[in-house]
């Protein structure tokens, strides 16, 4: 199935270098304490992002991962941050923890390719728990670490640094997902080679085959290094996935590794992180991620949740004041996530949020709302939702899935659940694409419209929450046109055609843009592929009672759209279909 997708930024190393200079000096300019941390961490992963553009595009142009000055000189000053950062850590983040000096950045490097750490984006990863984990290894000779880009960049920075090992060099495995390989320049191979140290090789994950973690060991063991001369910093400890070779889930087993979470430990950290914020909690927060929030409706029938996917979640009452805490991301993703809240809450949107704690976004909890009953369809609410939200949010370029990706995933998915008949039923979009790329105007979309996320206010006002980051999650699907959140509220609600034109109408009237109607098709079909391959992928990745229920939605999405695709008959009679 196809549900992943890779985001990047596409800038020029002086712009990014500039955004850089900006945080240093907002850094300054702040008091010791988390906030203070917390810039000190986002000047890290900016600075471990642009590392990560310069050295792929060193790989691009060398066809293998080689150490130019412009990359040695970037990695010591990404080196100097992550001291710094465990610095501040160690210090309990309330030093005054002084700023390395940047180096100078080359002006020629533009265009450069920096991706999305998901890691620290979506997972709850944090470069503090390297640091910690590292500290933990049993080294048998001096260190030598290996990032695997591309948040390899930040999270083997800390390491080293935490190792007091030299700068982590970084590999980029390429190929295969599930058989990933490396390749190395000749010198750079000649000095990761040298000398007796021990290899700790560092990524988040490893995720559904390992193979990024696999292919840098193979490449290290095949050129003599012993395997207890090897270890591994992950972010979990679990096994590796269910597409790992053979080989790698034995040296998995077999080698040294240390797992960088924070596990039981968070909800301290939280306490400390939000006390300026929220003041003292009444009690530590609790922990509702996994899928256990929905024991505060008891009464509810229990919703397929995949625990991999949710972000981390806590309820905390501060002087009798219930917040929710929800990881939103470090960096500028936290910060993004924190704008849009604000803008959809003084709109009368969303709960009310109250901040950024180191990551956590801090809202309001409507603790006397309620959800939605099964046979609620809100129309005048979910259509003002929709189309205030488009008029709120900017419009957005150069994000998200085309209508060409869009049909790639469409055939792949339909191909797999209803056959290769009803994949060529898809064909008919081909000829279409230009005209559905036009007629698209991309908008942080919400991306999420199922009933499950709503709730009714006290006051009846009908307030959606998780509404701030599926238009930018590790999906394919990005920023779309409006007509992607017509198309999810059409499903999720079981509107009929009358009621689907008139939530049209209503979101048209609130936008103040008209909405494609083949372009709505379109995306209905699309919204309804890419659920297939959400719930199915979930039902691979969940234990057996969740799997079903996630293996029921998807036989939803498949009979609806098997429904929606043209009949299967003669020559004829899909030539008038297609001519309709």
């Amino acid at each position: 199935m196809l549900v992943y997708g890779d985001h990047c930024e596409c800038i020029g190393a002086a712009e990014k270098w500039r955004e850089i200079a900006g945080i240093l000096e907002r850094l300054n300019r702040t008091a010791p304490g988390i906030a203070r941390h917390a810039i000190l961490v986002s000047a890290l992963i900016e600075c471990g992002r642009l590392f990560q553009g310069l050295a792929d595009a060193e790989f691009k142009s060398a066809g293998c991962d080689c150490w130019t000055p412009e990359t040695r000189s970037l990695g010591r000053f990404v080196h100097e941050l992550a001291t710094a950062v465990g610095r501040s850590w160690d210090e309990g983040c309330t030093g005054d923890v002084p700023v390395p000096q940047p180096p100078s950045m080359p002006a020629t490097a533009e265009n450069l390719e920096l991706r999305v750490p998901e890691g620290f984006a979506f997972y709850c990863v944090y470069p503090e728990a390297f640091a910690v984990a590292a500290r933990t290894l049993r080294l048998l000779a001096p260190p030598r670490v290996i990032g695997i880009r591309s948040i390899g960049t930040t999270l083997g920075a800390m390491v080293a640094a935490a190792l007091d090992a030299p700068p982590a060099v970084t590999l980029r495995p390429f190929g295969d997902p599930f058989a990933r390989k490396i390749a190395v320049a000749p010198e750079l191979a000649e000095e990761l080679l040298s000398g007796s140290v021990h290899y700790i090789i560092v990524d988040e994950g490893p995720g559904q085959s390992g193979s990024s973690f696999g292919c840098v060991a193979d490449w290290l063991e095949s050129r003599g290094v012993r395997r207890s001369h090897i270890a591994f910093v992950a972010s979990h400890a679990g096994d590796l996935g269910p597409h790992a070779s053979a080989s790698h889930r034995q040296r998995w087993r077999d080698v040294q590794r240390a797992v960088a979470e924070f596990g039981p430990r968070l909800p301290d950290l939280l306490t400390d992180w939000c006390k300026d914020l929220l003041g003292p909690f009444d009690a530590p927060p609790a922990d509702i991620s996994a899928g256990k929030w929905r024991v505060l409706w008891p009464e509810e029938p229990l919703l397929a949740v995949n625990p991999m996917w949710e972000r981390r979640k806590f309820l905390a009452s501060a002087g009798g004041q219930t917040c929710l805490l929800k990881f939103a991301g470090l960096s500028a993703e936290g910060e993004r996530k924190l704008a849009i809240a604000q803008k959809l809450a003084a709109a009368g949107l969303t709960p009310q949020p109250r901040g950024l704690a180191h990551g956590f976004l801090v809202e309001r909890w409507e603790a006397k709302a309620r959800p939605l009953r099964p046979f609620d369809k809100p129309i005048q609410a979910i259509g003002r939702y929709i189309g205030t939200r488009a008029q709120l949010l900017a419009p957005e370029t150069g994000s998200g899935a085309s209508p060409g990706e869009m049909l790639e995933m469409m055939r792949r998915n339909v191909g797999i659940a209803l056959g290769a008949d009803a994949a060529r039923m898809l064909d008919r979009w081909e000829p279409r694409l230009a005209a559905l790329a036009t007629a698209a105007v991309p908008m942080r979309t919400d991306s999420r419209l199922d009933p499950h996320e709503w709730l009714v206010a006290a006051d009846g006002r009908l307030l959606k929450c998780d509404a701030l980051d599926h238009h930018a999650g590790h999906d394919l699907v990005g920023c779309q046109d409006i007509a992607w959140d017509l198309a999810g509220a059409t499903i999720e609600f079981g509107l009929d055609e009358w009621k689907r034109q008139e939530l049209r109408s209503i979101v048209e009237a609130r936008s103040g843009r008209r909405v494609d109607a083949q372009l709505l098709d379109f995306m209905t079909l699309a919204y309804l592929a890419f659920r297939i391959g959400q719930s199915r992928l979930s039902a691979e990745m969940t234990r057996p009672v969740e799997a079903e229920r996630h293996r029921s939605r998807a036989l939803h999405y498949a009979d609806e759209l098997r429904r929606r695709l043209p009949p299967t008959g003669s020559p004829a009679e899909l030539s008038a279909f297609q001519l309709a």
